[in-house]
């Protein structure tokens, strides 16, 4: 891939409009600021090939989601980030990103309704408090939802060079997940565990889950 059209690129996505809603504003960026290596981004690539089947499941999916949480094309781009937190050099961002909307999906496959997709912040008085990712109830049981992504890379690094697999050993994979999860929940003085604790006494819920991905 030398050059990337980026009308083009739009004038394709244009045919899927809660796509376009949501990842518009990431092709201009991409095709704006990335000079070398646009191939490992798979939104572009998918455009760039005219990949009808993956850009129609991908439309259906977020518009299942966008239904199922009750929200308009624009409210539903903004609210999962699609419009700032997309906007990365990070190829593996787009993954993240994705990764809310489409648990949505999954929570109400499961029987979870009704879903709320949360604010960020709760704020009280002269406090802000940092929030979990979703409400849900499922049963009798009101549940506050925080959603982590796990990548295979170490990320965030708890020390410089720290080696959480070894490729040589059975199950190594597993190993580094569960090692990577561990940090999940510990980076920065546990804050998620604190998220869910948040908003189970803002919305008096019954039950908190941590879900990794």
């Amino acid at each position: 891939m030398n050059h990337l059209d980026q009308s083009g690129l739009l004038e394709r996505l244009a045919a899927y409009p809660l796509s376009a809603h949501c990842f518009s504003n990431y092709v201009r960026w991409i095709t704006s600021n990335v000079r070398d290596g646009w191939e490992s981004y798979d939104v572009i690539r998918v455009l760039d090939e005219g990949n009808i089947e993956r850009l129609h499941h991908i439309e259906t999916r977020l518009n299942e989601s966008r239904i199922i949480l009750g929200l308009s094309e624009k409210d539903f781009s903004r609210a999962f980030g699609f419009n700032d937190d997309l906007l990365s050099d990070d190829p593996e961002k787009v993954h993240d990103v994705l990764a809310e909307p489409l648990f949505v999906v999954d929570l109400a496959r499961r029987g979870f309704s009704p879903i709320a997709k949360l604010r960020p912040f709760i704020r009280t008085g002269t406090k802000t408090l940092r929030n979990a990712d979703f409400l849900a109830s499922c049963g009798q049981s009101k549940f506050a939802i925080e959603l982590k992504t796990i990548r295979m890379e170490n990320k965030p690094k708890p020390e410089p060079g720290r080696v959480l697999g070894n490729a040589t050993k059975p199950g190594w994979w597993g190993d580094m997940f569960q090692r990577n999860a561990v940090t999940k929940i510990e980076d920065k003085d546990r804050r998620v565990l604190a998220q869910l604790a948040n908003a189970r006494r803002e919305y008096e819920c019954d039950k908190t889950m941590l879900v990794l991905y």
